[in-house]
């Protein structure tokens, strides 16, 4: 984290800018935002936003300028970031355990993301934490997270992931879209669209859904 902060500061560039241009796609995360907008995530006053490993805030800083919510919680894993975020944001910090939301209440919040969180983790752990999004949000209200799907594996996708070394193992992890479409359908949500986005040395699938009815 220090290195990230510290590179930051010399490069002149917030830390969000930095890690875009060090270990993604210059702009990225603020193209993110603006397609999430395009798919109406933003749509109405957002007084409660979740979000799930915000680490370094990148998405977190966009958010909070654009919808200015009254509560903002997080789950961080890093303790590092939590104390970093807490000093430049005022959010509220959530105790995580890793796969579960379990201080928020059920039907409390209007949006909850996640982003480049669960490319890397297993499918039930992925599975678990779309189930809690689920419980979380109120009718009306908005997910958001990127998965790598069946549209991120294009033979040129996998030759990318194969060059880049055999330190990946299980990842990224794939989740079927449709699957995932179904998943969210049987809890009452309409899904209202994805976009691709780049995670180096591939992409992943952000996918938006709607709470229609409880």
């Amino acid at each position: 984290m220090n290195e990230t902060i510290d590179g930051a500061t010399r490069s002149g560039l917030s830390v969000a800018e930095y890690i875009d241009v060090q270990h993604n796609v210059p702009g990225a995360t603020r193209r993110t935002i603006e397609q999430m907008a395009e798919h109406g995530v933003f749509d109405g006053h957002l007084s409660v936003i979740c979000e799930i490993g915000p680490g370094s805030g990148r998405y977190l800083a966009q958010t909070l300028a654009r919808c200015k919510p009254t509560r903002y919680e997080v789950y961080e894993t890093s303790a590092e970031w939590r104390d970093w975020l807490t000093a430049q944001y005022d959010i509220v910090v959530q105790p995580c355990d890793g796969r579960s939301l379990a201080a928020t209440p059920s039907a409390s919040v209007d949006l909850v993301q996640a982003h480049k969180v669960l490319p890397g983790q297993p499918s039930l752990v992925t599975c678990r934490y779309f189930e809690e999004m689920a419980r979380i949000v109120r009718v009306g209200g908005r997910v958001v997270f990127d998965i790598v799907t069946e549209n991120c594996f294009s033979d040129d996708d996998l030759t990318q992931w194969y060059e880049a070394g055999g330190g990946y193992q299980h990842y990224p992890c794939l989740v079927p879209r449709q699957f995932t479409i179904d998943f969210f359908a049987r809890r009452g949500f309409v899904f209202t669209g994805s976009f691709l986005v780049p995670m180096l040395p591939g992409r992943t699938e952000c996918m938006t859904f709607r709470l229609d009815k409880s």
